[in-house]
């Protein structure tokens, strides 16, 4: 469950649809993800990029490396 993380957390969201997806299925999920953040200050939404989950690693490398480095750059003294 998300609201159990207690280190520095950032995501990278797809946006496309998901294979397997119903709908607008996964765009409720995302949708939903503000409360999490909202309740862990642990939790932040790095950024939201146009691929969909099976292409995001290949895709939006660049986004997820740069998550990376600002998790990488926190000081866990400071929370």
């Amino acid at each position: 469950m998300m609201d159990n993380i207690t280190v520095p957390t950032r995501y990278v969201n797809a946006s496309g649809s998901s294979l397997g997806s119903k709908g607008d299925e996964q765009e409720r999920i995302r949708a939903s993800l503000h409360k999490v953040v909202e309740r862990n200050p642990d939790i932040e939404i790095h950024t939201k990029v146009s691929s969909n989950h099976s292409s995001i690693l290949r895709k939006d490398f660049r986004a997820i490396a740069e998550a990376v480095r600002v998790v990488g750059g926190l000081d866990r003294r400071q929370r």
